[in-house]
């Protein structure tokens, strides 16, 4: 499988993703990316220079799993423990081919300028990653004001950021974030709507580039491994309905192209488990109405991220399905028969094997027999596909290997 993709769709729709972890607070890295690249303009940057600055501020906070790490970030200033998340996102972009030359930028990104500038690393990365902790750090002074309107955050905002002049920040990057903020449209630019169009534009000016799919799939990684890193209960559940459906696919008869984006859907399917609070994912019981209701959400969440990415359109329906049923009692679109496609209900299937075979946070994970026998179940409850559970049952020692298997 080889596509034809604009790399920016990719990293705008991770930005997606990664918003959603400030549940409330929303298009953090969006933000950060605008101000980040508004300075730019008076630091006269190259075009190229300013797109990969933009890509490293929507991603920087791909460390950031938690809910409750995202608070810490926008309600403290600075704080000891920082500097964790930057090692993280570090390591997962330095997996990734495609994105691999944003990590340095990543890895510094909470590092104060006063130490910064001594390190034996390039001087664009200082710039960019000190940048991007500027930026970082204005939005998180936004985000304490109790004030209504953006233009009136403006005084205080610039007053605070002066006061770490040569210690936080270097001198020539506040300048350039003083006479970019001077004007009222940087202000008004934050708000949601001129926000995204901005960065639309941006999207929509990338080129197609040829990627492999080896480099593809590290790109799916990153992303499921943020997802995964929500809660010790989906530590590698991605990762193993990803090998699951793949093989699955297999055994069906699916073509290579077909195989290779159930694999990709495998990775991607629960990005939008990213908006659910982490004390939801982690109940030891049985969800409440409330709770059962916003997890409902998470799949169709999963298409809104990937919606964007063009040449994955397929991908992102199947994640959108991996919760309907067969008889019409899943959501989120309440689909039913023939109106849910072969892959999705591969991927459902996998991801139900999957599941089963975990510890959860209300039980521990279940011996083959029995997740047999409840699949079985649900296909006479009218849930998932007979023919392609009988490929599992065909092969169910291999799947629970699968299952079971720890994440390369």
């Amino acid at each position: 499988m080889i596509s034809e993709i604009n790399l920016r769709q990719i990293v705008f729709s991770l930005s997606r993703a990664l918003d959603l972890v400030g549940i409330d607070d929303m298009h953090h890295g969006k933000r950060v990316a605008f101000m980040a690249s508004s300075c730019a303009q008076y630091l006269n940057l190259s075009n190229a220079e300013i797109n990969q600055l933009v890509q490293a501020a929507m991603l920087h906070d791909c460390g950031v799993s938690k809910t409750k790490t995202h608070t810490k970030l926008v309600k403290e200033l600075d704080w000891d423990g920082s500097q964790s998340h930057c090692e993280i996102g570090e390591q997962l972009l330095s997996a990734c081919p495609p994105l691999k030359h944003l990590a340095p930028v990543i890895a510094f990104h909470h590092t104060h300028w006063d130490e910064l500038k001594d390190y034996d690393i390039s001087d664009s990365v200082k710039r960019d990653s000190n940048l991007i902790f500027l930026a970082d750090r204005v939005d998180a002074i936004i985000s304490q004001q109790d004030i209504p309107e953006p233009i009136m955050v403006k005084k205080v905002v610039r007053d605070k950021i002066q006061q770490f002049r040569g210690t936080l920040f270097a001198p020539d990057l506040i300048d350039s974030f003083l006479q970019a903020s001077e004007l009222s449209a940087f202000w008004l630019t934050l708000e949601a709507e001129p926000l995204y169009d901005m960065l639309r534009e941006w999207v929509n000016n990338g080129q197609n580039q040829v990627i492999e799919f080896d480099a593809l799939l590290s790109i799916a990684q990153v992303f499921a491994k943020i997802v995964d890193a929500k809660s010790p209960f989906t530590v590698e559940h991605s990762q193993g309905v990803a090998r699951l459906a793949r093989r699955i696919a297999e055994w069906d008869g699916q073509d290579d192209d077909t195989i290779n984006k159930l694999e990709l859907a495998g990775l991607l399917h629960d990005l939008g488990k990213l908006r659910i609070p982490d004390e939801i994912l982690e109940k030891p019981g049985k969800l409440d109405e409330a709770e059962f209701s916003l997890m409902q959400g998470h799949s169709f969440e999963s298409k809104q991220i990937l919606k964007d990415i063009k040449a994955l359109e397929d991908v992102a329906l199947w994640c959108s399905q991996h919760h309907e049923k067969i008889n019409g009692t899943g959501y989120p679109y309440q689909h039913k028969g023939d109106a849910i496609s072969r892959p999705a209900r591969i991927l459902a299937a996998a991801d139900a094997f999957q599941a089963l075979a975990q510890n959860r946070p209300y039980r521990q994970s279940l011996e083959l027999e029995t997740i047999l026998s409840m699949m079985k179940e649900m296909i006479q409850e009218g849930k998932l596909d007979a023919d392609v559970f009988s490929l599992i049952d065909q092969h169910s020692n291999e799947c629970h290997q699968i299952a079971l298997a720890e994440a390369k």
